[in-house]
């Protein structure tokens, strides 16, 4: 890890980051706020927390119809991919969970990768449609941004669409891809397309209309609870905003997170929702900041207990998910490590 530039970019872009969110910044006010806390609203922000969560548990489940997965196995698979992603770069984390669950599930590890790929599509198109849909309620919102949020929000229906195509006709579409790259000996290697035709295959869900369509609501209510979860811990910090506040600061931190960063986004993160309290809401930094670290924290904190407790629950040691780690492709850690 520590010999991939990758990790030495994000490292740096999250001090950087940091740099400018501390600019400006008064320690005795972040210490006031950090301090005057309501730890009431704790309470319901992590029960939406843990329903969230819940609910993409059961899209990923049903991502794999017809056929049906324990649930308990992908809830856990899904809590220590999660944890991998907050401690390892390049969400890492998301390739070892689709190899994990294909261990605990006996299924293709290359189509459980696809369910992934599939699962972020429609994280990325979930979260530009509600940026879409807040920024419309937002009075000093950038120009501009709703109608940039809808052109993002076609390029992921044009994704999606792209993978349908690409399920109902995988020969053609494979021949036509082996043409197009063929000059490349790299990506000539029959490995690497009998891993691609195993993707493909993993995107025969997308032909029915009804598992789209559930995958899509769950990632809706994903998406929602999250939103209030980001509200809830505004009235926590006194902060009186309105709730497309809320979900504006949710949406414009999981796009920016996709920026490469030190694991589990620190500095990225603080900046965003910082700029963006500040900038659209005429908040105090000092009061943003401190939103940014507990909203943060708060995350990070329940992300490592749920996947510290999921390994326990499973009995893996670190040697085991050093080995699920090191059979990984690194093209697969790339096939989803700009999705949000």
């Amino acid at each position: 890890m520590l010999k991939s530039w990758r990790f030495w970019i994000g490292l740096a872009i999250s001090a950087v980051s940091l740099y400018f969110a501390f600019q400006g910044i008064r320690l005795d006010q972040v210490g006031e706020a950090l301090r005057g806390m309501d730890y009431k609203w704790l309470v319901p922000a992590t029960a939406m927390f843990l329903v969230s969560y819940g609910t993409r548990a059961f899209r990923w489940q049903l991502l794999f119809s017809p056929q049906k997965l324990r649930l308990s196995n992908v809830f856990h698979a899904l809590n220590i991919g999660y944890f991998l992603s907050n401690i390892l770069p390049a969400r890492l984390g998301d390739v070892v969970r689709a190899y994990l669950l294909g261990d605990m599930e006996g299924v293709s590890k290359a189509r459980a990768l696809s369910t992934v790929v599939v699962e972020r599509l429609f994280d990325g198109l979930a979260v530009v449609l509600v940026l879409a849909a807040t920024a419309f309620f937002v009075p000093n919102i950038p120009d501009g941004a709703p109608q940039g949020a809808l052109g993002v929000a076609a390029a992921g229906i044009a994704g999606i669409a792209f993978l349908l195509v690409l399920s109902f006709h995988k020969a053609r579409g494979l021949a036509l891809l082996r043409r197009i790259i063929s000059p490349a000996p790299l990506l000539r290697s029959e490995k690497l397309w009998s891993t691609l035709e195993n993707l493909v295959d993993g995107f025969a869900v997308l032909r029915s209309p009804r598992p789209v369509f559930g995958v899509g609501a769950w990632s809706l209510a994903a998406w929602g609870l999250g939103g209030l979860m980001f509200w809830t811990m505004m009235q926590a910090m006194s902060l009186n905003l309105a709730l497309p506040a809320a979900f504006l600061v949710m949406t414009v931190t999981s796009l920016v997170v996709v920026v490469p960063s030190s694991p589990g986004y620190v500095g990225v993160f603080h900046y965003a929702a910082t700029l963006t309290l500040t900038s659209v809401f005429n908040v105090d930094k000092s009061t943003a900041f401190s939103y940014a670290v507990v909203m943060h924290a708060f995350n990070y904190i329940w992300l490592i207990a749920l996947g510290v407790y999921s390994i326990w629950h499973e009995g893996l040691s670190y040697q085991r998910l050093q080995m699920i780690q090191a059979e990984k492709p690194e093209t697969a850690a790339a096939k989803t490590s700009h999705i949000p």
